[in-house]
């Protein structure tokens, strides 16, 4: 494997929020912002190949640079014929046409074209932003996903035609992809549900929910992903157990019962490589076939998995500074791009060896067809055969033509053309005896048998040719009469199916990421005749009575978190909780044991694991010795929330009452405080932390606090139900252009304002400088209160440099600039000034501030003012 990051890659340090490689890999394309406008930059990818490429000065690297969006670009994707689409907050969708050479022409800025490219259409319909797009397999369609909660969806060879727009979600679609035979259009959004709509009618083929609905915050993309086998829907930002993960959604079903885990921020873009790959086993006389995946995070790491292995490929951690935000797959399915929110792109490159051999594309298209049938329609995959059993069945002999047959109506079922001839020769019904295993959560297992395929309809030739996935397709007889299936009744004991297991695994940093079972949030009631005896004698657990404001956590059958090197896991299983720690990718745990009630939260930290049982006490563990912290905790209420970070660990009751403990050596309280008047009616928690020992609370009634100690109450630091503060926030990330860094300030209020409305609030409140002003005040003193020395100096400059633009307010300039100063200035007292804060001296915030200043020409006057003040207090060398 091989990892470059060329600096020659950049937008001038700007956002790249995303990246696509050219059909054909000899170049591809970044979008993002480009000073004032939005950015489109074409790049040469030889010189990411060959490194006397990139040292050779005759071989151009940017080959084109398109600024004609007038706002960010959030989306650019090559179709299968070498068009370009681009999308940005502009609303508008252009696709773009290599025309020929540049011939040396130059752009704004001084940079020369190498090619020319040209925009044939520009698509409106959007009435909000573009955040994602994916042209469709093997048509013309152009899927377009916005935060108007639309998808429209477009044909190419008509531009601007529209096919259909799909309406049902109700937030921000972040995220769209097709399955790889364009049956169906799968599409994620803010509204924490994931749709698949069909291609024959466009109506909603399944929604999912239950993976996404703890999740909190948000991202500002939503990247799902389909596997190249058609097999296997991936998405972003869902849930387990309360730590982030990428859901498995499987097609059989839609079933959603694994989870790719480990990231220790919310997936924010999933792609999968667009080969089928296989790889001769040990001990094994064919090639096993898989896919590969590559997930991006919030956590600025990225890591590729192979699904037929239970743990990641690799594992890059700190691969940016911020966010990964798009991925994408060189068509030869060796080389990965990854672009960041902190302006740059990185590749990585692997072998044969550590990817395996792809499937040549007949090879691929053979086992479409084999799967899911020939597609029916000249124009692509919109209408397929999704039931292999129809390609053993023979069309009525006709006169017509291949074309009229394909074309002739046939009864329609589930969206899908189905043949109403009976196949030839019957197929051979199912073997007479299933297993059904009764679990102790109450469900029922049917083990499966294989029933054979009819040896004189299928051909030998394919049989032998097929791949050994997982759910791989049987076929079964409709015509003949049903079988009697004897029903094997067993009340089995199944344990949770949670792999902690590891094989050998290269590793760019050692992770602990692990595909896993996902949690079952609402456990099915046990039966009667399954517990124990002994259970019966436990004392009762805490109801719910009224007066809570917060709902009661439930048990789930497992739960995972890692922290550090630490890996812990949680299992219930018949009233009791199973705790096991694994150290590093021990296969086997360090220490293990039980607890007397199911777990209903987990939450880890590098110095103490902390455990919520459905009695409604906390127990703590130092992960390091396996031995108890402290005495179990017993909270005023059934457990709402429980959060550790070092070694405090933080309980929100449902009436509720939060509590924060410092857990080690000597074990103290260090918070004991209500919010109980922060839960508005309907409304819950999004997200809790803490920070500086401190609790900080974000609700879905779109209100963030901090709790300040000295003051003993919560501070409001975030409000996207007042128009007024969402105005000004917006105003204010206009003018001062840098971003803000990550903090808890920003971890609270990220999210607010979508949380809040999608949209502006009308009619349009007034914004004036003295509001944007206040907003920026509050934002520093909210900093402040949170200790943010980072976040504190951004917010500081934001406000220098809005002054600046504002005619009537160098008063209140001058009033910064003076504390700053000291008492030097009258307006500052020896007796209160502090040359220190947060732990950086002012003079030096002032200097800062004053190299602001110093590029306006009309504060030229207050700039050398100030500057000679401040030269004459410096010390000298």
């Amino acid at each position: 494997m091989k990892l470059v990051k060329p600096n020659w890659v950049t937008h001038d340090e700007y956002p790249i929020f995303s990246v696509d490689i050219h059909p054909d890999g000899k170049r591809f394309a970044t979008g993002g912002q480009g000073g004032d406008s939005g950015r489109v930059v074409i790049w040469n990818m030889e010189p990411i190949r060959n490194e006397g490429a990139e040292l050779d000065q005759n071989v151009p690297k940017m080959l084109c640079q398109l600024d004609n969006h007038i706002a960010c670009v959030n989306c650019v994707r090559w179709s299968a014929n070498g068009l370009l689409a681009s999308g940005g907050d502009d609303k508008i969708i252009m696709i773009w046409r290599q025309t020929g050479s540049g011939g040396g022409s130059t752009i704004f800025g001084g940079k020369a074209s190498v090619e020319n490219w040209k925009c044939i259409a520009t698509l409106r319909c959007h009435e909000g932003d573009v955040l994602d797009l994916a042209w469709a397999p093997h048509s013309p369609w152009l899927a377009s996903a916005s935060v108007d909660n639309s998808v429209i969806v477009w044909d190419a060879s008509k531009f601007p035609a529209i096919v259909a727009i799909l309406k049902g979600h109700t937030g921000l679609v972040k995220g769209i992809t097709w399955d790889p035979v364009g049956k169906y259009l799968a599409s994620q959004s803010d509204d924490k549900t994931l749709r698949v709509w069909r291609t024959t009618d466009w109506g909603e083929a399944t929604l999912i929910t239950e993976p996404f609905e703890d999740c909190g915050g948000t991202t500002h993309v939503l990247r799902l992903s389909w596997s190249p086998d058609g097999q296997y829907l991936v998405s972003a930002h869902a849930m387990n157990g309360g730590g982030p993960t990428a859901q498995i959604i499987e097609r059989d079903g839609w079933t959603q019962d694994k989870d790719f885990v480990g990231h220790r921020k919310a997936v924010t873009c999933v792609r999968f490589n667009g080969n089928i790959l296989k790889k001769k086993q040990p001990g094994s006389s064919k090639p096993q076939q898989y896919c590969c995946v590559a997930i991006g995070s919030r956590d600025r790491s990225l890591s590729v998995w192979l699904t037929s292995l239970k743990r990641p490929l690799i594992v890059i951690h700190d691969l940016f500074t911020h966010s990964v935000l798009d991925l994408s797959w060189s068509p030869c399915g060796f080389r990965l791009a990854a672009c960041s929110w902190d302006g740059s792109v990185a590749f990585v490159e692997f072998t044969q060896q550590e990817l395996g051999q792809p499937l040549d594309p007949a090879e691929q298209c053979s086992l479409h067809e084999r799967l899911y049938g020939k597609s029916l329609s000249s124009q692509g995959g919109c209408t397929v055969m999704e039931a292999p059993l129809l390609l053993n069945m023979k069309p009525p002999t006709s006169s017509m033509s291949p074309v009229a047959n394909a074309t002739t109506a046939q009864p329609v079922v589930n969206g899908i053309n189905t043949p109403s001839t009976a196949p030839t020769t019957p197929v051979k019904g199912p073997i007479n005896k299933q297993i059904e295993t009764r679990t102790s959560d109450g469900r029922r297992r049917i083990t499966p048998m294989f029933i054979p395929p009819p040896a004189d309809s299928m051909d030998t030739t394919i049989q032998n040719e097929t791949p050994t996935f997982k759910n791989s397709p049987t076929f079964s007889s409709t015509s003949q009469t049903k079988s009697s299936i004897i029903i094997e009744k067993r009340d089995d004991v199944v344990a949770p199916n949670v792999t902690t297991t590891s094989s050998s695994v290269p590793s760019v940093a050692g992770p602990s990421l692990t595909l896993k079972k996902r949690d079952q949030t609402t456990p099915r009631p046990h039966h009667h005749h399954h517990h124990h005896s002994s259970q019966s004698k436990k004392p009762k657990l805490l109801e719910r009575v009224g007066g809570y404001v917060l709902p009661a956590l439930k048990p789930v059958i497992s739960m995972s978190q890692q922290a550090a090197h630490y890996a812990v896991t949680v299992t219930n299983n018949q009233g009791l909780a199973h705790l096991q720690i694994f150290r590093g990718t021990d296969s086997e745990p360090t220490w293990d044991l039980y607890l007397g009630y199911s777990a209903v939260a987990l939450t880890v930290s590098a110095a103490v694991i902390a455990i919520g049982l459905e009695d409604g006490s906390v127990h703590t563990f130092d992960p390091s010795k396996g031995c108890r912290s402290a005495p179990p905790l017993a909270p005023p209420a059934p457990l709402a929330r429980v959060h550790a970070v070092g070694n405090a660990v933080m309980v929100i009751s449902c009436c509720g009452a939060v509590r924060v403990w410092e857990i080690g050596s000597a074990c103290k309280l260090i918070v004991s405080t209500s919010a109980s008047h922060l839960c508005a009616a309907g409304a819950s928690l999004i997200s809790c932390t803490i920070y500086n020992g401190m609790p900080h609370l974000g609700f879905t009634n779109a209100r963030a606090y901090v709790y300040n100690k000295e003051m003993g109450t919560w501070l409001l630091v975030g409000d996207s139900q007042d128009p007024v503060w969402r105005w000004s926030a917006q105003s204010a990330s206009t003018v001062f252009g840098g971003r803000a860094p990550r903090g808890p300030l920003s971890s609270l209020q990220e999210g607010l304002n979508k949380t809040g409305s999608g949209t502006m609030p009308t009619p349009r409140p007034p914004h004036n400088g003295p509001s944007v002003v206040s907003y920026l005040e509050q934002q520093i003193l909210a900093a402040k209160a949170l200790g943010s020395l980072q976040e504190y100096i951004h917010w500081f400059m934001a406000l220098i440099s809005f002054l600046l633009t504002q005619d009537g307010l160098e008063k209140r300039l001058r009033i910064i600039l003076d504390d700053l100063m000291g008492p030097s200035h009258s307006s500052a007292s020896k007796s209160t000034w502090d040359p220190m804060i947060l732990g950086t001296r002012k003079h030096k915030l002032l200097s800062d501030a004053l190299k602001i200043i110093g590029g306006h020409l009309r504060w030229q006057r207050l700039y050398l003012e100030y500057s000679e003040q401040l030269a004459t207090l410096k010390p000298p060398n």
